[in-house]
């Protein structure tokens, strides 16, 4: 669904700009499995391309990449409220696939940045937690089906009220964004928010308190959707924009679609958790994802 449309020379490129070939990286995902072989608290060994992708996203240190892989089931446990509803079959996941569209683009920007695109079919139906638990689903599917490097993230909030707003709370949005950064260690390459009314200015100015500068400059308020057309060819623009490509109502039958064929992964993901009485070092969660008391500012790529 993804991979397929990264080209060979992109991939080569990119080991290339870490001074890696196809062999090292194989021996580096070798390292990985010894590694997670040797630690009792972890609940399986995951597969080579998730390992992959793990490395990719960590710039192939090896230590990160194992604090990374440790976070991707710790993390169920510590921010349950992301997670505990998150199966493709649960009502929630149902919910939000009745209110709110994520078109996720098969075809990448810039090589390998993957465009995702986010928005309420009517006005008052965006729930930004709820929507998150989907979020994370797309990114396990990812991890079987991508060469992960970057993300561009682009909501249109043309439905947003003013009650939804109240819904992007610090809280809330330190949580995504931590786990996005500090779990998954995908880098924002461009946060665009289109089709923006006068009133969710004030978002910006909550976000401004989340991410650090650097970060935040790569976020764009656009009153209309020409920041969207001017990121996309015609032909992959949703016919919801003037495109020629699907529109965002066959693209949510297909994501739900490529949710299903991982049922039995997302099923057994339900069940697995990491178990810290055989864990041979302590967590310290304030230093991996800083959840315990207040949250620290987020590092930037």
């Amino acid at each position: 669904m993804y991979s397929s449309n990264i080209t060979e020379r992109a991939k080569k490129n990119f080991y290339e700009s870490f001074g890696r070939t196809e062999e090292r990286v194989d021996d580096d995902v070798n390292t990985i499995k010894e590694w997670m072989k040797s630690q009792p608290h972890l609940p399986e060994l995951i597969e080579n391309v998730k390992i992959k992708n793990f490395l990719n996203l960590n710039k192939f240190s090896l230590e990160k990449t194992k604090e990374k892989i440790d976070m991707y089931y710790t993390i169920r446990s510590i921010i349950p409220e992301f997670f505990q509803e998150s199966n493709p079959k649960s009502e929630l996941i149902q919910r939000v696939f009745r209110e709110m569209y994520l078109a996720v683009f098969p075809v990448p920007v810039d090589d390998h940045s993957r465009v995702y695109l986010a928005k309420g079919k009517h006005m008052g139906s965006t729930n930004p937690p709820e929507l998150t638990s989907l979020w994370y689903d797309v990114y396990e599917v990812r991890l079987y089906e991508d060469f992960m490097v970057d993300d561009i993230l682009v909501f249109d909030v043309s439905t947003f009220t003013v009650n939804d707003t109240k819904k992007l709370t610090p809280i809330f949005l330190s949580k995504f964004f931590n786990i996005y950064k500090k779990v998954y260690s995908i880098r924002m390459k461009k946060m665009i928010c289109i089709n923006c009314p006068t009133f969710f200015s004030v978002v910006g100015t909550v976000i401004k308190t989340v991410l650090p500068a650097k970060l935040f400059d790569r976020v764009e308020f656009c009153p209309d959707d020409s920041a969207l057309k001017k990121l996309l060819p015609k032909e992959v623009l949703p016919k919801d924009y003037g495109g020629e490509g699907p529109s965002l109502e066959e693209m949510n039958e297909k994501l739900k679609m490529k949710l299903s064929e991982y049922q039995e992964r997302f099923d057994k993901l339900d069940t697995l958790r990491v178990d810290e009485k055989l864990r041979p070092e302590k967590l310290n969660n304030d230093e991996v994802l800083g959840y315990y008391g207040s949250f620290r500012q987020i590092s930037v790529d």
